[in-house]
């Protein structure tokens, strides 16, 4: 009898640690249980090189319309690229990005230490 609560109660542990992890999984394509699918989706997303020199030029001409208001301040450089609706901020000593704002919106650090 034995045997069997402990077979029963390896039974119940196991499934309810896979029924959490398939939870865990489905809640966020990208959380540390699906790292493998993320990187895949990111792979997808690239163009190819043959698409990546024919969108080229029009993004040329968007950045030719994008340049910055410079303002030099105590210890910071402010960027205002006002026709790009983009704001940037870096300090003039580690020249490290230390604020950005795009569309009105500030990014967290974590957005500008994967984007910049």
């Amino acid at each position: 009898m034995k045997k069997i609560w402990i077979v029963t109660s390896i039974l119940v542990i196991t499934s309810v640690f896979i029924y959490s992890m398939i939870y865990l999984s489905s809640q966020n394509t990208c959380s540390w249980v699906r790292v493998f699918d993320c990187k895949k989706n990111e792979n997808k997303s690239l163009v190819s090189n043959k698409k990546y020199t024919e969108l080229k030029p029009t993004w040329d001409i968007f950045l030719k319309n994008c340049e910055p208001k410079i303002k030099e301040e105590e210890n910071i450089y402010l960027l205002d690229y006002s026709s790009c609706d983009l704001k940037v901020s870096i300090w003039k000593e580690k020249k490290w990005v230390d604020n950005v704002e795009v569309n009105g919106k500030n990014l967290t650090r974590e957005e500008i230490d994967n984007n910049f």
